[in-house]
């Protein structure tokens, strides 16, 4: 949604969003109507075939497996959410007032908390090709610890980021013809916005650009070591390829959403 402070009143603590400007309708148009039903159609056709092959019995073996199964899965209940909005949204609004509640207290909830849980499934991968690389004999030790790790995350993000928000701050504001998020701006929301936003955002952002640079150094070190040695046609293969897997995932990951991240 768009706020314009030129286009926004202030009732006590409330900010509520009005009509768009005139100037912003036909891009929100060509936005939503057109582009978004696109990507959407193109992230679930994606993700369901990235699960059906990552559940192939051949594949459960890998490593990375267990976070490419459960990041397409994510992703595609993410798109899968984000669906209703395509046959309601109004410009930056919405027409009903049923559409607007469930997607200011439910749809946009769900979708934000997958993509935080996303992030941290990129950063757990990370971690456990570091600890891979840097740590071969403790990382042997520990593998079970995956799914322990997921969950209690996905809980944490859960619970303290999203859950006050979707539920205490945000609220549905209209006319009777067309219906906003609204939220409060006072101290208390900003506060809980900037901690939002790090746990979210800032704080997978960091681990997985501190990783993925760990990983590239400890991965050209033991290859160059391999080297010296003359034996690059062993064990190295599976190294290599998991490696090579874990950092094209993480640099389209960062292409694609680290400027949401950011901003966020």
């Amino acid at each position: 949604s768009i706020l314009n402070k030129d286009n926004s009143t202030d009732l006590g603590n409330e900010s509520m969003l009005l009509d768009p400007p005139l100037d912003v309708i036909p891009a929100l148009r060509i936005r939503y109507q057109i582009i978004l039903p696109i990507f959407i159609t193109a992230g679930i056709i994606a993700n369901t075939f990235t699960f059906l092959v990552a559940t192939r019995p051949k594949l459960r073996g890998l490593h990375v497996n267990v976070y490419i199964k459960v990041l397409s899965l994510l992703d595609l209940l993410g798109f899968i959410m984000r669906f209703p909005m395509v046959f309601d949204v109004e410009y930056c609004g919405y027409s009903d007032y049923s559409m607007a509640f469930y997607m200011t207290h439910l749809g946009w909830f769900i979708v934000n908390c997958l993509r935080a849980i996303s992030s941290y499934v990129l950063v757990f991968l990370s971690l456990d090709r570091f600890r891979g690389i840097w740590f071969p004999i403790t990382f042997r030790n520990t593998k079970g610890n995956r799914k322990k790790r997921l969950i209690i995350s996905a809980i944490w993000v859960f619970l303290t980021a999203y859950i006050p928000w979707s539920c205490f701050l945000l609220k549905v504001s209209g006319n009777g013809h067309q219906w906003y998020m609204s939220y409060s701006i006072s101290s208390w929301f900003r506060f809980f916005q900037f901690y939002s936003a790090l746990v979210t955002s800032g704080f997978p952002s960091i681990c997985i650009v501190g990783l993925n640079i760990g990983i590239a150094v400890g991965f050209k070190k033991r290859v160059y070591r391999m080297w010296n040695i003359g034996n690059m046609n062993q064990p190295m293969n599976k190294i290599s390829y998991h490696t090579i897997a874990v950092l094209a995932l993480n640099s389209s990951f960062a292409v694609c959403c680290f400027p949401y991240m950011v901003t966020s």
